[in-house]
């Protein structure tokens, strides 16, 4: 489940590589994505959305993902080829030539006018000679008297970066051609269009600058728009969405953003239904707490209204799927692996051959669901008395057989295989988030270094856990830091930690490290190897047993930048860490960037995994590490 109370607190890419399908529980968090029903393949095609400004680079990412609705999950496609990640996009299902198409949108400050199309697993881009400029929010649908996509208006920011045109213009497209129909046709902004199938009439939504609402019909004949005045309009169209339902010939249209009387945030969660001579507004008992510039298609195959993201009031962009079905909406929650999320505990029990996964961190929540990975396939793990925290850290006890899991103010749980137990032990550490815990085979304890202390300090000290109580070990100890990676060594016996972010004492500066130290009972001792991984911190690491080897994967790395400055970006580099020196692996292909995954050696399969992580959103995607390469795991 997720806890509704923990707002965001971590300071928080486009894939080329051809790889099979992956089976993701859901898409990450964004806003300005866009559906289209493929009737041929009978399922659903998301594309694009944007996050919100990432407070780790400073930037706000356009996404460049394509996933695939069914009806009852999402599946994340990785296709040889792709557009730009971008939001306000047009896209449509083109039913003649059996393909979705796409026009326009923006990466944050660059706007696009190229087409592409997707058909069997892979984008296309369609170079042609004409087409409408770039632009976003253009309303687009499939016209069927024609044959034609059909595409009207939209915006676009001009050379000085602050004013903006509106297009008027109106645009087909037969798969091959752009051809202009229209130089100027009404007045209005972010027109929604939509082919009413039982009237036979190409429609038009939209409101002009004083937010009033307007519907057209357009007349193919005379090549114009007509406006139609019936007795009832929504009254707030800006940022809804539009789609045309089969089953009950009614157009639909939910949401919008303007100033609605009574309404203080402006924000309308409303249902509209068109029948051909008026508007009618359904009683609907499910909210959708007000949401606007979400994704949204008409399933025909389930006689559904699809609906995906969105920014909620003015808010954060969201991460729910709904489906309009019989009247009311239907959230879908129930997933078959992890959900999106970073700083998730994850250990791994290589007798049982299980690797176990607890909580974690989403948009705006965090999670308190328990799985279980082996064989390659998730199992969610339903007990009671578990943890309930954001944030924990975790363990595996391999000589008690015990998974260990604590949580930011220190209450202690440990899982037999079958029940959790939760411990008071007469010791424990002071509360701390982003600390680091491994189990030290060599004195037999699990270790617990660092973190963000409850008195908003970096802390560097060690506690130990002995099954009973925990202890601290006062002797030579690093710097303060939180987000350091930690593995206990096979090859040299000890703990060993690499960077972090902290500080030397309560007045220094925040520091990112890029230093190593090793763990005995005497306490810690810095190694000081010729070749290290770059600064960085949060990034991915793990013990290959094969070798006995680590991996370390991505985190947030500081590179240098123009003008002598610095800059924080998500890396996606590996490194190879045999005991006494540091190589960096030339990969044939790479992970996503990302910071804070979960990265274990999964010994049913005899993998190396990469599961989830932060870079600028949330993944819920599963990598293996084989042979100096990065793959997308499939569904099992």
């Amino acid at each position: 489940m997720i806890v509704q109370t923990l707002r965001r607190i971590l300071i928080a890419a486009t894939i080329a590589l051809a790889a099979p399908t992956l089976f993701a529980a859901f898409p990450s968090a964004r806003s300005g994505a866009r559906l289209a029903y493929d009737e041929a393949r009978k399922l659903s095609v998301l594309f694009g959305g944007s996050t919100l400004v990432d407070l780790g680079t400073a930037q706000q990412y356009a996404l460049g993902e394509t996933w695939h609705w069914d009806g009852e999950m999402w599946i994340q496609q990785y296709p040889a080829h792709h557009p730009a990640g971008r939001d306000s996009l047009s896209l449509i299902y083109d039913p003649t030539r059996e393909h979705v198409v796409l026009f326009g949108g923006r990466d944050t400050s660059v706007e696009f006018a190229d087409t592409w199309i997707y058909k069997d697993g892979d984008w296309r881009a369609v170079a042609t000679s004409d087409a409408p400029s770039k632009r976003v929010l253009a309303g687009m649908t499939f016209n069927p008297q024609r044959d034609r996509v059909v595409l009207y208006g939209g915006t676009s920011v001009n050379a000085d970066a602050t004013t903006v045109t509106t297009y008027r213009d109106m645009w087909e497209f037969d798969g091959t051609t752009w051809t202009r129909l229209l130089t100027e046709g009404p007045e209005v902004n972010k027109p929604l269009l939509v082919f009413d199938e039982a009237r036979e009439k190409l429609l038009m939504i939209a409101f002009d600058n004083t937010f009033k609402t307007h519907m057209y019909s357009y007349d193919p004949s005379a090549n114009t728009w007509e406006e139609l005045t019936p007795e009832t309009l929504p009254e707030c169209v800006n940022e809804s969405s539009l789609v045309y339902q089969r089953h009950d010939e009614k157009v639909f249209l939910v949401g919008g953003a303007c100033s609605v009387e009574g309404n203080q945030s402006g924000i309308t969660e409303e249902v509209w239904l068109w029948d051909g001579t008026n508007w009618s507004k359904p009683e609907v008992e499910t909210s959708l707490f007000r949401v606007t510039n979400a994704a949204l298609t008409y399933d025909s195959e389930r006689n559904a209204v699809v609906m995906y993201g969105g920014t909620t009031a003015f808010s954060s962009p969201r991460q729910n799927t709904y489906r309009f079905v019989e009247g009311n909406w239907q959230h879908f929650s129930e997933v078959k692996s992890p959900g999106p999320r970073s700083l998730v505990a994850v250990a791994t029990d290589n007798n049982s051959r299980t690797t176990w996964l607890f909580g974690g961190l989403t948009d705006l929540d965090y999670w308190t669901d328990f799985w279980k990975y082996r064989d390659g396939v998730w199992e969610k793990v339903t007990a009671e008395n578990g943890p309930t925290c954001a944030i924990p850290v975790a363990s595996f006890d391999s000589d008690r057989n015990r998974l260990v899991v604590l949580c930011p103010d220190s209450t202690t749980f440990e899982w037999n295989g079958e029940a959790w137990t939760s411990l008071t032990p007469s010791k424990r550490p002071p509360g701390r988030r982003f600390s680091s815990m491994v189990y030290d085979q060599t004195m037999k304890k699990t270790v617990l270094f660092g973190g963000y202390d409850d008195q908003a300090e970096y802390t560097g000290k060690t506690w130990l856990w002995d099954g009973t109580n925990w202890a601290e070990l006062k002797k030579k100890k690093p710097h303060s830091r939180s987000l350091t990676s930690m593995w206990y060594d096979p090859i040299v016996r000890k703990t060993v930690l690499f960077g972090g972010l902290g500080r030397r004492n309560t007045n220094a500066k925040i520091e990112r490290y890029t230093d190593m130290w090793a763990l005995d009972s005497n306490g810690w001792t810095e190694l000081k190897p010729t070749t290290m991984p770059t600064t960085r911190y949060g990034a991915q690491a793990a013990v290959d047993p094969r070798t006995n080897h680590v991996i370390l994967f991505g985190g947030l790395r500081l590179d240098d930048a123009e003008n002598d400055l610095k800059k924080q970006v998500y890396a996606d580099d590996t490194w190879d860490w045999d005991g006494t020196t540091w190589r960096k692996v030339e990969t044939t292909s790479a992970a996503t960037p990302r910071e804070n995954g979960a990265m274990f050696f999964d010994p049913s399969t005899e993998r190396l995994m990469l599961f989830g992580g932060w870079a600028g959103y949330y993944h819920s995607d599963l990598w293996s590490f084989e042979n100096n390469a990065w793959r997308a795991v499939p569904a099992q």
